[in-house]
C-alpha cells in the first residue's frame, strides 16, 4: 500500500524560498473549504485534497515543470499568441481560471500593464515574484464567486475536463463579464486522429484516453470531451459571437513542417510526462489491473517515439462574447 502523509497549511509567516514558493494565500474570490491548503503524498507524487477526494493530477515540482512546458505549447501553437478572442488594446480587468504555474496570466500581465490580471488555482505553486497587476488567489472556480465583476475577459486553458459542472462556471463567467466582454476555452480533445492510415486500431494512446474517460466520468464527474459540447453550451447561456478553431496537434516529432514537428515534439513530451502519474494512481486506484496498467505504458512510450505513426489531438479554440446590450 502506498505511503500517505499530509502537509499541514503553511503559516502566514512562512519565508520565500524560491520562485514557486507556496505562499500565495486565500481570498475571498470564491468561498474557500478548509481542505484548500491540504496535501497528500501518494505513489511518489504530491496531489491537492479536495472536495471530491484526491485531484487526479500532482501538484509538485515535476507537474510544474509540465505545466511551463505546455504552455510554451500553446504559444508556439498560436505563433506567440495568448489568445485568439479579440479583447482589444486596453482590457481592464481579466481572469484565468485554472491558472496552474501562472504563466499565462504573468505573461498576460506584461502584454496589458494597465489591467489587472488575476488567476485562480486550487494549488499555491505560483511564483511569488509577480507585475505590479497580477495577483493569484487559492479557490474552487466551481464554489459560488463571492465578488462578483465586471470582467474584459475570462479564460480557461485545459480546465474543463477538470470540472464536475463546466456549464456553471461558464455561466458564472457570463454573470460576471461586462457586456461586449469575452470568453475562451482552450482545450484539448482527447480523441486520436490520423489522416493517412498509419495509426493502427489497438493505437496505445486511444486506449489511455478511452480508460482516462472512464476513470474520470466514473470517479470523478469530469467530461473530458465537455469541449465538444461546449459551442451549443455558451449560446445556450447567453454567448454571442461563437467562434472555434480546431487545431491539429501532431504526437510526436513525425511532421516535415519545422512549426508542426516543434509542436510534435513539444506534445510527445507533455504526454509523456502526464502518463506516469495517471497510470500510477488513478488507474490501479479506480480497478484497473496493475500489470495491464504497465504494459499500456510501456506501449504508450514505444508508440510516442515511433515516427510511423502520423497521429494528432484536436485542440479545440472557442470564443464568445456577452452581448453589448
Amino acid at each position: 500500500m502506498a505511503e500517505v502523509g499530509f502537509i499541514e497549511p503553511l503559516p502566514a509567516e512562512t519565508g520565500v524560498t524560491s520562485d514557486y514558493d507556496p505562499s500565495v494565500v486565500e481570498s475571498d474570490f470564491c468561498s474557500v473549504t478548509s481542505s484548500i491548503n491540504e496535501h497528500i503524498w501518494e505513489y511518489g507524487r504530491r496531489y491537492q485534497v479536495f472536495r471530491y477526494g484526491r485531484y487526479p493530477l500532482p501538484n509538485d515540482d515535476e507537474e510544474i515543470n509540465r505545466e511551463l512546458l505546455k504552455h510554451v505549447m500553446f504559444k508556439e501553437m498560436l505563433h506567440g499568441k495568448l489568445h485568439l478572442a479579440p479583447i482589444g488594446e486596453n482590457p481592464q480587468k481579466i481572469i484565468d481560471l485554472g491558472t496552474g504555474s501562472g504563466e499565462w496570466a504573468i505573461e498576460v500581465g506584461d502584454n496589458f500593464p494597465s489591467a489587472r490580471v488575476i488567476g485562480v488555482d486550487l494549488s499555491r505553486i505560483q511564483p511569488v515574484w509577480l507585475p505590479p497587476n497580477v495577483e493569484f488567489f487559492v479557490d474552487d472556480v466551481e464554489d459560488e464567486w463571492m465578488q462578483p465583476s465586471d470582467f474584459d475577459y475570462v479564460h480557461l486553458r485545459v480546465l474543463c475536463t477538470t470540472l464536475q459542472d463546466p456549464r456553471k462556471v461558464m455561466a458564472k463567467a457570463f454573470e460576471n463579464l461586462k457586456p461586449g466582454g469575452w470568453i475562451e476555452l482552450q482545450e484539448f480533445n482527447p480523441r486520436i486522429g490520423c489522416d493517412d492510415g498509419s495509426v493502427p486500431p489497438d493505437y496505445p494512446l486511444q486506449k489511455f484516453y478511452d480508460q482516462l474517460q472512464t476513470v474520470f466520468w466514473e470517479h470523478y464527474g469530469f467530461d473530458i470531451r465537455f469541449i465538444e459540447k461546449a459551442p451549443a453550451c455558451l449560446e445556450k447561456l447567453g454567448f454571442v459571437n461563437i467562434q472555434q478553431r480546431v487545431f491539429h496537434l501532431p504526437i510526436g516529432a513525425w511532421p516535415k513542417d519545422q512549426h508542426l514537428r516543434t509542436l510534435g515534439a513539444y506534445f510527445r513530451e507533455v504526454f509523456a510526462e502526464m502518463i506516469p502519474a495517471m497510470t500510477a494512481s488513478a488507474f490501479p486506484e479506480f480497478g484497473i489491473d496493475a500489470l495491464e496498467t504497465n504494459e499500456l505504458m510501456q506501449s504508450i512510450q514505444v508508440a510516442l517515439g515511433n515516427r510511423r505513426f502520423h497521429s494528432y489531438v484536436p485542440v479545440h479554440f472557442v470564443w464568445a462574447q456577452k452581448p453589448v446590450s
